[in-house]
């Protein structure tokens, strides 16, 4: 682990793009409904020009609509910038590229207009970001203890168990990272590139990546304490799904585990005794949702698969 070289990215844009998916396109990401919700009201009409391109089945999205062309972009302001510097027909080449002459009907209406669709997405995006800035502002304190946590491992070469632990869907094992990438880069070499972790504030199951670039690779994950914002955990809406079938100090476990926690972190968290936080995991990995997970000398709760999968199931938009 210590050729393995690591930063920490403050990237709005990994943030607002989980919510468009849900919004738009109805991925399962795990965003809380309020902040699904607000997104959603806010806008415009052009969101209907560009929601076709995140319907079923989209399974690639350009990096310039992905709001992650430029990952280190710590501002909104710089991603918005890069959105208004980008040439439509670059981004008509780069749909031409990834499909061929077999491309699907909503990417056909990007080659017929891509001035028109990067208008309305630009729009899209301005939108939705007056809705979650105000998390993102609130986030601020916990982005930085994230940065230290890693920046501690890093220094005590504790890294190993840190990458381990950042996603249900992401693990780092002999000095490459296993994922649910593409099948050519499930088990990716870093090749002494560097790895940019990337917390995201806004989706319990959220997880992107890129691999394509020959400096770094980068994935996103779960903000710690993400659950803290908004207390969607505490205080869920009577509405969501995953409390109703599981009660709320249940659904809360579950949604704060991502990444790992400890008994003593969730207790902190969702403002409960350790016993009591003891019993609900005891009863959660009985039901095959949780599992222990040993991080040097702390045991940490982390979601099975089929934990992950009850989450994403019932914390995703309704039909």
């Amino acid at each position: 682990m210590d050729e393995v070289h690591v930063e920490v990215a403050r990237a709005p844009g990994a943030t607002l793009f989980p919510v468009l998916h849900e919004v738009l396109g109805g991925a399962r990401h795990g965003v809380p409904r309020p902040w699904r919700d607000a997104v959603s009201t806010a806008l415009p009409a052009a969101a209907d020009v560009v929601r076709p391109l995140f319907g079923p089945g989209s399974y690639w999205v350009p990096d310039l609509l992905a709001l992650t062309a430029d990952v280190r972009a710590t501002s909104m302001r710089a991603v918005l910038s890069g959105l208004e510097d980008v040439d439509p027909q670059g981004l008509a080449a780069e749909v031409a590229q990834c499909f061929g002459d077999r491309v699907p009907r909503p990417w056909q209406r990007v080659l017929d207009d891509p001035a028109g669709i990067l208008a309305a997405y630009r729009d899209v995006v301005r939108a939705a970001w007056r809705e979650l800035e105000p998390l993102w502002a609130g986030a601020d304190a916990l982005l930085g203890k994230e940065a230290e946590r890693v920046g501690a491992a890093v220094v005590s070469r504790s890294l190993e168990g840190v990458l381990t632990g950042l996603s249900a869907k992401v693990r780092f094992a002999d000095g490459a990272l296993e994922g649910p990438y593409r099948e050519c880069d499930r088990h990716l070499d870093l090749a002494g590139r560097r790895l940019m972790l990337v917390p995201v504030v806004s989706g319990f199951t959220a997880s992107m990546y890129s691999v394509d670039r020959d400096d770094l690779v980068w994935f996103s994950y779960p903000l710690p304490g993400l659950g803290r914002l908004g207390a969607p955990a505490r205080k869920p809406s009577r509405k969501d799904a995953l409390t109703q079938v599981l009660g709320p100090l249940r659904a809360g476990v579950l949604r704060s585990v991502q990444p790992p926690a400890t008994v003593s972190e969730l207790a902190g968290l969702l403002n409960v005794g350790v016993s009591t936080i003891t019993y609900h995991c005891e009863q959660l990995k009985a039901a095959g949702l949780l599992r222990r997970e040993r991080h040097g000398r702390e045991v940490r709760q982390r979601l099975t698969t089929r934990g992950v999968e009850l989450v994403e199931l019932l914390s995703g938009p309704r039909a």
